[in-house]
């Protein structure tokens, strides 16, 4: 990993920590959810290694409930399992379990050791359902930005023998009923363009200073996985000032042509995750609202 990687996403990590928590100071507390924080998936002192668990007060049988699990953005850099609070708080006062995971990020390790992580966290609670009283019946699997890249990549590896001794994880029993894809940004070769200094840092960072040579390169990216993955309905979300929506169309268009039940939502005039970072404007309001509805429905 080069140096000026690391010192472009440690200040770029700074900033958007930044811009965030200066954004959560407007947002308004949501009553009616407790959270159990810090709950340790992996042995050992690491902060990436730890979980929430979101779910609404007055609620004794947890799983009675549908499950939400989310997959934080930030693009692969930056964020844990606190950034969504505000969206997953959300989420818990209209009736979901939610669980929100930390993974390390690309200055600790690399594509292969994020996927690890997510796989240690869903092997973590598939062995400890009882204990934290949850039910599988009905799960949600939801990422925004790259979370959506991890949790496609999530859904196919778990479905894939190959891929699985390729990242070298374990699969867990755990089906999803719905896939939320907000803004996500699944197709890595054609982040900027493809090309430039920006571009092979990144792939160094996910793959290696070789990263051509790395048989991960060729099974990372969502048109990689399309035709060897199956999917359960899927709902996408993405807007007019986000500057990765030619991602999201593609993705549309991608399912469209294969026939994958999905419903795609597009919004004028708003940034990039949000419905993620603020939980309370309209349009989040409406898509949010939007996405309960539909598992409603599906889980019936």
């Amino acid at each position: 990993m080069s140096v000026l990687f690391k010192a472009y996403s440690t200040y770029l990590s700074k900033k958007m920590k930044k811009d965030d928590e200066n954004n959560f100071k407007k947002l308004k507390h949501i009553e009616g959810v407790k959270v159990k924080s810090n709950i340790r998936y992996l042995e050992g002192k690491n902060k990436y290694h730890l979980f929430n668990l979101y779910y609404p007060e007055n609620i004794n049988d947890l799983s009675k409930l549908p499950l939400m699990i989310d997959i934080h953005g930030g693009g692969w850099i930056y964020g844990d399992k606190d950034l969504n609070r505000y969206h997953n708080a959300y989420f818990a006062s209209q009736g979901f379990v939610v669980l929100s995971m930390s993974y390390r990020l690309l200055l600790r390790t690399n594509l292969k050791g994020i996927v690890q992580d997510l796989f240690a966290f869903f092997n973590y609670i598939e062995k400890h359902k009882e204990e934290l009283n949850l039910s599988f019946d009905n799960v949600l699997l939801t990422g925004d930005s790259a979370g959506g890249h991890l949790s496609l990549l999530v859904n196919a590896i778990n479905q894939n023998e190959k891929l699985q001794k390729m990242y070298e994880v374990r699969p867990f029993n755990i089906e999803f009923k719905m896939l939320n894809l907000e803004h996500p940004v699944p197709y890595l070769k054609e982040i900027f363009d493809g090309k430039g200094i920006a571009y092979t840092s990144l792939m160094k960072a996910f793959f290696g200073r070789k990263y051509k040579k790395n048989e991960l390169f060729n099974y990372s990216s969502f048109d990689d996985l399309i035709s060897i993955s199956s999917f359960p309905f899927i709902t996408m979300v993405s807007s007019s000032l986000d500057s990765f929506k030619p991602q999201a169309f593609k993705i549309h268009e991608e399912l469209q042509k294969r026939n994958i039940p999905h419903e795609f939502k597009y919004y004028e005039n708003e940034v990039h995750v949000f419905e993620v970072s603020f939980y309370d404007r309209k349009n989040s309001l409406d898509y949010n609202n939007f996405v309960i509805e539909k598992f409603k429905e599906i889980i019936g």
